[in-house]
């Protein structure tokens, strides 16, 4: 009886074995890999001088001329492209899709961004250079991290669960190095675990004094813009971190941003919708370890901001057909009646 045990017990072992060598063997032949973004490499000036507004920006900010329409893109990293080339943020392609459908205006979008900003820092920055920017419409780029609090030593502690986990046990730190079933199964339970802290991170900020601040400053900023006469659209960006489907972690947060846009009448331009469908894989610089808007997200946001503007009759007549450009990422067929639109 108890030899049998054993032998029942060595066969059990013997095959477990086998099952981890053969699957120690597809992971090394790249079986379980993810997809490669689509994303260029973060380039030598990947976060500018703390001194400026932004290095990606022109030099100096003529005033603009009477036939010129200048658009102020102020926001964070996102907005700046962390991750990207100059060449394909969302506003520089805005900037290059107006100028394609103008009808004789020039076009000029100024990306006023900066890595680390949040919105009370960007509501400052447009208050003391406003004059300077003299712009006819300013877009506002939010993303779900912009309530965070001005204080660093703050932010670091809001942050400290959103580190990486590096081995510290020394049969762990053995296993990573000689196994790479052991390093795919810890790094899919490491982003299990960030995903899950980044999630009640962000939902953290929408609450408290910080919410309040961010509010303050959303509101200071619809009074600056209104008594010059300046459109101010507020425009939200999903972190790319989740599904792009009715499983994304933060759809309650994009509500609140709604309601927010409702109650300080500010209109806002939710982008969520833009990227249902997509396969996230396809949208992040690193999917699951860098959640910045890679080039495809960006030339999706600056599509569904310009469908935006040409449907609200926010930038001058253009030739362009906003629900035919819509189309092309979502996958739908434009309905009866409404190819054309929305073109003022």
């Amino acid at each position: 009886m108890i030899r049998r045990l054993l032998i029942g017990l060595a066969l059990s072992v013997c095959s477990l074995v086998l099952i981890l060598g053969v699957l120690e063997f597809a992971v090394r032949r790249g079986a379980f890999s993810n997809p490669q973004p689509r994303s260029t490499e973060i380039d030598a000036k990947t976060r500018p001088p703390m001194d400026g507004p932004n290095s990606r920006g022109p030099d100096s900010l003529p005033f603009p001329r009477g036939d010129t329409f200048r658009i102020l893109v102020v926001g964070d990293s996102f907005a700046w492209g962390y991750g990207i080339h100059p060449e394909d943020t969302f506003a520089r392609r805005l900037e290059i899709r107006l100028d394609a459908v103008s009808r004789g205006h020039d076009f000029e979008v100024i990306n006023w961004s900066r890595p680390g900003w949040n919105t009370v820092a960007e509501y400052r920055s447009v208050e003391s250079s406003l004059e300077e920017l003299s712009p006819n419409l300013l877009l506002l780029s939010f993303t779900l991290n912009d309530a965070e609090p001005i204080n660093p030593q703050k932010v670091a502690e809001l942050r400290s669960d959103l580190r990486r986990r590096e081995p510290e046990l020394g049969l762990s730190v053995f296993l990573v190095q000689r196994s790479q079933l052991y390093s795919l199964v810890r790094d899919r339970l490491e982003i299990t675990r960030l995903h899950r802290a980044y999630a009640a991170y962000y939902h953290s900020l929408f609450e408290g004094p910080d919410w309040k601040n961010c509010l303050g400053a959303l509101k200071r900023l619809r009074n600056l813009t209104h008594d010059r006469s300046i459109p101010l659209v507020l425009v939200v960006f999903p972190i790319f971190d989740s599904p792009m489907d009715d499983s994304y972690s933060y759809r309650d947060l994009h509500d609140k941003m709604r309601e927010a846009g409702r109650s300080l009448e500010i209109p806002v331009l939710d982008l969520l919708e833009a990227y249902r469908g997509v396969d996230v894989y396809r949208l992040a610089v690193e999917p699951f370890a860098d959640a910045h808007p890679n080039e495809l997200a960006h030339r999706i946001a600056a599509d569904a901001i310009l469908d935006y503007l040409v449907r609200g009759r926010l930038v001058p007549r253009v030739d362009y057909k906003p629900m035919r450009q819509r189309a092309r990422w979502q996958g739908s067929q434009t309905t009866p009646g409404e190819e054309g639109d929305g073109a003022p």
